[in-house]
């Protein structure tokens, strides 16, 4: 019986061994020939006039941070294209008094992801929506507005842009 600590300790080393090497670490599934990224200003099919740029934008700031590819002016290996296709902002709820007290900010992009390398579309998604509703009168910490719930729809949308194209090849 004297070699069962020993014992016990080469099968706890082995456990940790095994354990460890059931995970692995894939920082991007980008193609390796793509570096460069292209936003350039997004469509905008609806009659809010600074919401291309603001998305553009968000977008651009998003993909920075991120730094799995660099954000290139133009001729990137990648081009990330879009159009917003519907913007609302309407009642989604209303208090005992039958008054409107919560709103909805709906937001729509059509996004497509092109290799321009390989002369290929990577992904591409027609209705990529953003949503956040907010209650008028709520406290200031709260979604309150909507700009504040504009912000979060486009943030959403960013995510999502984001994932696809970072995580989701």
């Amino acid at each position: 019986m004297p070699r069962l600590p020993g014992l016990l300790r080469v099968c706890a080393c082995a456990a940790l061994v095994v354990s460890g090497c059931a995970y692995t670490f894939n920082p991007s599934s980008v193609p390796s020939h793509i570096k460069t990224l292209e936003i350039p200003v997004l469509g905008n099919r609806t009659l809010e006039p600074a919401l291309a740029e603001e998305i553009t934008r968000e977008l651009t700031d998003r993909f920075l941070r991120d730094n799995t590819l660099r954000v290139v002016q133009k001729d990137g290996d990648a081009v990330l294209e879009g159009e917003i296709t519907g913007y609302q902002d309407r009642v989604f709820g209303f208090n005992a008094d039958e008054k409107a007290d919560e709103y909805i900010v709906l937001l729509t992009v059509k996004l497509v992801l092109r290799d321009r390398v390989k002369n290929k579309e990577l992904w591409s998604e027609e209705q990529v929506q953003g949503r956040t509703s907010y209650f008028l009168g709520a406290a200031e910490s709260a979604v309150n507005s909507e700009d504040k719930a504009r912000t979060l729809a486009i943030k959403q949308v960013v995510d999502f842009a984001l994932a696809r194209s970072v995580e989701g090849w």
